[in-house]
């Protein structure tokens, strides 16, 4: 039959059979095999292996495709695209596979060994000319990671092949100075206990094995109980004490960071009701709140909802926060600040020195303290940098009208210099390591017996 004889409704409906065809086996913008062709065709590929030949599989990750979307719209993530499979065509011989995960997400198998400099100096110039490339307006280059796993070195496996390079790919994005990341086993065991302890923190929320300790804050010029931190603490029934540095990260990337810090402010401030309730009185509580609390939209109402559940006031509270937080997003950050202060809540600056956060940035803050971090405390008696250092945080803070605090005192020398610079406040395992509320009350009560083991008149006591 003529092709002038086929009715337009017949082309039409031969062309949607042709382009749906080919959308079930190859990704329409690029013509790279989509992800589950490419996993049947990795998969023939590593059965077909020679013995003693390996299969590498790269995966790459794009990071600024969302940028560039923004800057330029979908003409400037186009485009980028255009070019990166432009490169990855270039770069592909007879023994290269090529498919697209998603939007930003590229594979490339082909055969190359672990332990051979060549075939590893060929994958990174695969990564190389794609960071070669500039962006829609030519005014930056791409930004690409990549992580590779190897066959059958990491996994006789095309899907694990895949899922190591990713977890590679997502490790290397982390990693200052690598654009290409090999697995290694550990990375895998990371995921699986990450994930194992996301489960048990969930079982732990709800059968209530987290508790709080108290650490207490000392005033360097009266010796007074100045308040006190509230510190998580998590007691597994099999694993045993799991470490806050172990758990927090795996909470924050989760919604168990609002739990979490909803257990800690229910628990401290119901703690310091009771304390009040036998005059215990503690001027201020500090709990520790993470990038992930901030970023939640109602993030002041919910710690006001919660200070309106305890007749305490909100001046009582004190939510200390990173300074490496500061760099992430100084809007909203600042944001955040205004609003918590609005609802009478003070805020602390952590760790503070360990970013360098300038005195134009700090002044527009509405910050009440500033944590030292412990790392410029330790030898600060020996050291003169170390004092010079901490002289200046404590000007700084001085001339922004904000108390300082230093972490990690350990040493009645420490204390000393700390005493001389004019800091306001410490604590540290020389005052009290962090205990439970109810043996924190009865430091309280022998503290004015206590305090002039540290040099503080106990005429001047009192909390």
């Amino acid at each position: 039959m003529h092709i002038r004889n086929i009715s337009d409704q017949n082309l039409d409906d031969e062309l949607r059979r042709h382009l749906l065809a080919y959308g079930q086996r190859f990704d329409m913008q690029t013509g790279f095999l989509n992800y589950k062709s490419f996993l049947e065709a990795l998969h023939a590929r590593l059965q077909a292996r020679t013995p003693g030949r390996e299969t590498a599989l790269l995966w790459i990750d794009v990071l600024n495709m969302r940028k560039e979307f923004a800057l330029w719209g979908s003409r400037g993530s186009e485009v980028l695209i255009e070019h990166i499979t432009e490169t990855l065509r270039s770069a592909a011989s007879e023994d290269m596979l090529i498919g697209r995960f998603s939007g930003r997400s590229f594979l490339v198998a082909l055969d190359a060994c672990k332990e051979s400099k060549a075939d590893r100096q060929r994958i990174q110039g695969i990564i190389k000319s794609l960071l070669s490339i500039r962006t829609l307006a030519s005014h930056a280059y791409i930004e690409a990671v990549a992580g590779v796993a190897f066959s059958p070195s990491d996994t006789e496996t095309a899907e694990d092949l895949v899922r190591f390079a990713s977890m590679a790919a997502t490790r290397a994005s982390s990693v200052k100075n690598s654009s290409v990341l090999a697995f290694h086993a550990g990375m895998n065991d990371n995921i699986v206990r990450n994930h194992r302890l996301e489960v048990e923190m969930h079982k732990a929320l709800d059968e209530n094995q987290f508790s709080i300790v108290y650490q207490p804050k000392i005033e360097l010029t009266t010796g007074r109980i100045l308040g006190a931190e509230a510190l998580i603490r998590w007691h597994h029934p099999e694993w045993g004490t799991v470490m806050p540095s172990e758990f927090i990260p795996v909470a924050e990337r989760s919604d168990l960071a609002h739990r979490i810090l909803d257990f800690m402010l229910r628990t401290s401030l119901s703690d310091v009701q009771r304390w009040n309730d036998v005059e215990v009185l503690i001027p201020l509580i500090a709990v520790n709140m993470s990038w992930a609390n901030m970023r939640r939209d109602d993030f002041a109402g919910i710690v006001q909802s919660i200070l309106t559940d305890t007749p305490i006031a909100p001046a009582t509270l004190e939510l200390e926060i990173t300074e490496s937080v500061l760099f992430d997003d100084e809007q909203l950050f600042s944001a955040r600040m205004r609003q918590l202060r609005a609802i009478g809540v003070r805020v602390a600056i952590d760790d503070f020195g360990t970013r360098y956060t300038g005195f134009n940035m700090l002044k527009e803050l509405p910050l009440d303290a500033m944590k030292i971090d412990r790392c410029f405390i330790h030898g600060i008696d020996r050291s003169r940098d170390m004092q010079a250092l901490c002289t200046t945080i404590v000007a700084m803070a001085q001339q922004l009208k904000l108390r300082t605090v230093a972490e990690g005192v350990e040493k009645i020398e420490e204390l000393e210099a700390l005493k001389h610079i004019g800091c306001d406040a410490a604590q540290g395992f020389l005052f009290q390591q962090p205990i439970a509320a109810s043996e924190f009350s009865a430091f309280v009560r022998e503290w004015p017996v206590r305090m002039s083991c540290f040099g503080f008149s106990s005429g001047s006591s009192g909390s």
